[in-house]
């Protein structure tokens, strides 16, 4: 079995991280990977036997080494026993090495092998034939409803039956009580078991390709998602134009020093009331930090938050309207948007800008480096939470990006297809309890913004791993040295009728000069009008 090419992963260590992607591009024969990782734990044992051998010749012939040829032999063996190229030292770092290949086979079947391709096409050519022919459908849907019903009565009767035999004890109330402790205990994980680590991929596969029915057979399964999105955003009502409003009185977030930083202040520009929005912070924010380095350059950090509205077409497009067309790569506003915002801010087309979101704040992200990286020198992209190859297989080989997320999060896995990576694509999953935190305990709780904040914290203790050395070379050069300063911008997306018609620059009534909402933005030279 070979893995997909796209640089060979970092084994997960004791700290749940896991890094696929980014480096050289490798192609890598599993079998091969595990008879070496076979070969070296045998190459330990044997130095272990070296190891006792040299111990009991050094006990044999005590008498022998009073001598002064013995003495030296004494020295010899001792240096043999004890020194950096020791027997038993080897063995233990040989060992180590074979563990850690093993663990490289174990990560390398998070890749798409040959086994998993097969099932993903099973799923979309069972999702096509249920939305092709709807008598299929209503018989799995029968057939589920009957399963689940009988479980059901089952249960029901269980119950009845337990609590009939324990009434004459006066515990029937008993069984109630266990019955919920086990509902609150058990329902949690059995969500979070069937929506994590890729299993949500093959469902949403399956419901695009019965979205699309006949249609879908025409496509290969990679594509179905996508065109899936792109009909159902053709299918939404218009959502009228959008403006960028430079927000009067921004506060000014802290200095981003590394990258959980950059994603602190992206869970800061969220609106008032949320996990980690600050008060006062309206709809539709996007923050932009001007950095001011000790040499006198300028870098920028642009940071983008997720959907934050159910709806499709109310006054902020960070909502729902917005993901189809991301996901189905069509024009949206949301880009748009973040495009104006760069082009009120002042950012020149010489100076470093990392560009980080979360949810779709990331798609937005890599939306707006694949089309703006020949404009900006955008020089990194950083998600969190985000579908990991929408937007990102456009961005330029010259943009490091990293996907940080969780294997529990079920938006990454929207996109309904396999992980796309490169040399400079790569994806960090990062298992909270593993890593010091808590265990996650529903998707909503694994897709939260302060666990991908504290999650942000393993990139800097894993900076020097080959497939994210890049990445981090890339941020440096934005974030620059200690004694950089920052300005923060914040720019509001709105499709506020009373504010679109303001012209974002003076505050002042601009006139008819809208276009609708996905328009064209021309590039280099940005309009400040609301598209």
């Amino acid at each position: 079995m070979t893995a997909e090419p796209g640089g060979a992963p970092t084994p997960p260590g004791d700290d749940g991280v896991t890094i696929i992607g980014g480096g050289q591009p490798d192609v890598v024969d599993l079998a091969d990977l595990d008879r070496a990782a076979h070969l070296l734990a045998t190459v330990a044992d044997r130095l272990d036997i070296a190891a006792r051998l040299l111990t009991v010749a050094t006990q044999a012939a005590p008498s022998a080494l009073l001598t002064p040829e013995g003495k030296a032999a004494a020295r010899a063996l001792q240096a043999a026993r004890s020194g950096a190229a020791a027997p038993a030292r080897v063995a233990d770092d040989v060992l180590d090495l074979a563990r850690r290949v093993r663990g490289a086979v174990i990560t390398y079947d998070h890749a798409e092998s040959a086994a998993r391709s097969a099932l993903r096409g099973v799923v979309a050519l069972d999702g096509s034939l249920l939305g092709t022919f709807p008598v299929l459908a209503v018989q799995r849907f029968v057939q589920v409803g009957v399963a689940a019903a009988v479980a059901a009565n089952v249960a029901r009767v269980t119950t009845r039956t337990a609590m009939a035999l324990l009434a004459p004890f006066g515990r029937a109330d008993d069984v109630l009580r266990w019955e919920q402790r086990q509902l609150r205990h058990w329902a949690p994980r059995a969500t979070t078991w069937a929506l994590a680590d890729r299993r949500s991929e093959l469902l949403v596969l399956g419901l695009a390709s019965g979205f699309l029915g006949r249609d879908g057979l025409l496509v290969p399964p990679s594509q179905r998602v996508r065109l899936a999105a792109r009909r159902i955003s053709g299918l939404l009502p218009d959502a009228g134009p959008t403006a960028v409003v430079a927000r009067a009185g921004a506060p000014q977030l802290p200095v981003p020093r590394d990258v959980a930083g950059v994603i602190a202040n992206t869970g800061l520009s969220y609106r008032e009331g949320t996990e980690t929005g600050m008060r006062g912070t309206p709809d539709g924010t996007i923050s932009v930090q001007r950095l001011h380095r000790p040499d006198g350059t300028v870098s920028w950090v642009v940071e983008i938050p997720g959907t934050q509205n159910a709806g499709v077409t109310g006054d902020s497009p960070m909502d729902n309207g917005t993901n189809p067309r991301l996901v189905g790569d069509v024009p949206d506003d949301m880009t748009d948007a973040v495009l104006d915002a760069m082009h009120l801010a002042g950012i020149r087309s010489d100076e470093p800008v990392l560009l980080a979101g979360h949810s779709q704040g990331g798609m937005v992200a890599a939306n707006v480096a694949s089309i703006a990286a020949g404009t900006y020198a955008i020089a990194a992209v950083v998600t969190a939470g985000s579908p990991d190859d929408v937007g990102a297989v456009r961005v330029p080989s010259s943009v490091e990006v990293l996907h940080l997320r969780h294997p529990q999060d079920v938006v990454p896995q929207a996109s309904g297809g396999p992980i796309l990576t490169g040399p400079n694509v790569r994806e960090m999953r990062v298992d909270p309890a593993l890593n010091g935190a808590a265990p996650v305990t529903s998707p909503l709780d694994a897709h939260a913004m302060g666990r991908y904040v504290t999650s942000a914290e393993a990139i800097e203790v894993h900076a020097d791993d080959p497939q994210l050395r890049d990445f981090v070379a890339a941020v440096d050069t934005v974030l620059g040295p200690e004694g950089t300063t920052a300005t923060t911008r914040q720019f509001v997306a709105t499709r506020d009728p009373d504010l679109v018609r303001l012209d974002p620059v003076t505050g002042l009534p601009r006139g008819d000069r809208l276009s609708p909402v996905g328009g064209p933005t021309p590039l280099p030279a940005l309009s400040p009008a609301a598209r």
